[in-house]
């Protein structure tokens, strides 16, 4: 779909948007409201995947059972962030402090707006937050964005879509399809049996995967059906679009690895450890089940075996993303492009994989394993390749370090940080804590300790990273001084107090 409206059209109609956007007019014409860019402006690719833990990219951790060459390509000829973490998830949230520069976090002007979920955070870009896609756009950089996200591609994000040159929005996730464009081929429920963890059977998941499988049966024929094959071939077909009219910012934006762990058969390899049995039900087939909002391996009454396989599957899945990530850094290669492209690669979140005896990414606490995401930058000229980062780089961080390298000035809204001056030899504000939210949950801690909670009234829980890296015994009764130190952290970035929430909102802080 190409632009039939943006915001330069907009804005060259009114001053008074002018102004609400924080663009200053230029030239005679008090509704020019073009913006200038650096000269020697380069382009840039930002991909985005989802669901991704950082432990099972190979970059991060040699021993993971997924093996990663592209992003780890891009990782030997980049800056990579050691410590990131995402200041407000999960994925909707995240998008909208990727697109619009401004941190989420403490989540205070949630309100429900089906038919996204209605869960704290959830909450469409508004009117007066601008994106840096329109910024630059009215500085004359040609834009293009491609993805599954099916949250992006649906109704509460047309305003986006309207910011590009070239928006190709995939409909190819059909068990989220309610989201946007409800898929009705629905395949039987015989067809999904052989599929479906018995503890789901009476489930939403039954629908979802009916979903699933009634796309899959219609429109997949080969691996460049596939979800993440879909979206990479429109990130290459936008660059031979876009490679004309340079400098240019095309963004990538892949759902997989997300549930379910659905990789072709070739990057399927189970190891001896599952049984034949379970192989033959689970794991040859298509499709893993879904799993649900706070699942938990004893609620679905998941055998070892079969959690073994779901840690597979989602190696495959994550491979499976890695190999057509790695066709795109080719294409952007063979059109002659990569010494004039800034690469940006992260993850939105990572997901629970029976650690903490959790199944999926609704988990009672967000620990490690969902708040560790790959992140990492490369410069075209080679800067600080192979180097490593202790930074809290944040999702918040992309639209004013994006501007930056293009050289367009950032509305003064757009409050995450620009990380360029670290090729610069400089470093950011300091960041001695992250900080974050998760549904109605809050995060605070450094490289020493992390803080959880508290959820619904309870608890804090409180882990030293440095003694139990993968957060299995809580110390939050011997250290109250710190549990107090990082909740007074937490009350202080969030203005002061937490806010409350119920079904309907904020209801309090």
């Amino acid at each position: 779909m190409t632009r039939r409206f943006s915001r330069r059209t907009a804005l060259q109609a009114s001053a008074a948007s002018a102004a609400a956007f924080g663009l200053a007019a230029c030239g005679a014409d008090q509704f020019d409201a073009t913006i200038p860019r650096g000269h020697d402006a380069p382009n840039v690719l930002l991909i985005v995947t989802d669901s991704t833990r950082r432990d099972f990219v190979t970059t991060y951790n040699p021993r993971s059972i997924a093996k990663t060459p592209s992003i780890d390509a891009i990782a030997k000829s980049a800056l990579k962030f050691e410590t990131a973490v995402i200041e407000a998830m999960p994925t909707g949230l995240v998008r909208r402090a990727l697109l619009t520069g401004e941190r989420g976090f403490p989540l205070r002007d949630w309100v429900p707006s089906p038919p996204l979920p209605v869960q704290p955070g959830w909450t469409p870009i508004l009117d007066y937050q601008p994106m840096f896609t329109e910024v630059l756009d009215q500085a004359g950089i040609a834009t293009a964005y491609v993805t599954d996200n099916p949250f992006l591609v649906g109704p509460r994000y047309e305003t986006f879509r309207r910011t590009l040159d070239i928006a190709r929005p995939d409909f190819s996730q059909g068990a989220y399809r309610d989201y946007n464009t409800p898929f009705n081929r629905l395949a039987p429920r015989s067809a999904i049996d052989q599929y479906l963890l018995p503890a789901l059977s009476d489930t939403v998941e039954v629908k979802r995967l009916r979903e699933y499988v009634g796309w899959n049966s219609i429109y997949r024929t080969s691996e460049k059906n596939y979800s993440a094959a879909r979206v990479v071939t429109g990130g290459m077909d936008a660059l031979d679009d876009l490679k004309n009219r340079q400098p240019f910012f095309l963004g990538v934006d892949i759902f997989d690895p997300h549930e379910p762990f659905d990789a072709p058969p070739a990057y399927v390899k189970i190891t001896d450890a599952v049984p034949k049995g379970i192989q033959k039900t689970r794991g040859i087939l298509p499709i893993e089940p879904f799993l649900t909002p706070a699942s938990t391996v004893k609620s679905l009454d998941i055998d070892p075996d079969t959690l073994t396989l779901i840690r597979e599957l989602y190696a495959a899945e994550l491979m499976f993303s890695d190999h057509w990530i790695g066709k795109l850094m080719n294409k952007l290669h063979d059109l002659g492009l990569a010494d004039n492209t800034v690469v940006y690669y992260m993850s939105d979140h990572g997901i629970s994989l029976g650690e903490h005896g959790v199944i999926g990414k609704s988990t009672p606490r967000p620990y490690w394993e969902i708040r560790d995401v790959p992140y990492m930058i490369h410069h075209p000229e080679g800067k600080l390749a192979g180097t490593t980062s202790g930074y809290y780089a944040s999702s918040h961080d992309v639209a004013r370090t994006i501007l930056s390298f293009m050289g367009v000035p950032a509305p003064g809204i757009m409050n995450g940080e620009d990380l360029t001056v670290m090729f610069d030899g400089k470093q950011p504000t300091a960041r001695p804590y992250f900080t974050a939210g998760y549904q109605d949950t809050w995060i605070a801690g450094n490289d020493d300790w992390v803080l959880i909670g508290p959820k619904a009234g309870e608890y804090w829980e409180l882990y030293d990273r440095r003694a139990d890296p993968l957060e299995n015994r809580n110390v939050a009764d011997r250290n109250p001084e710190i549990v107090a130190r990082l909740i007074a952290i937490l009350n202080q970035e969030a203005g002061g107090t937490l806010p409350q929430f119920e079904d309907n909102g904020v209801i309090g802080g």
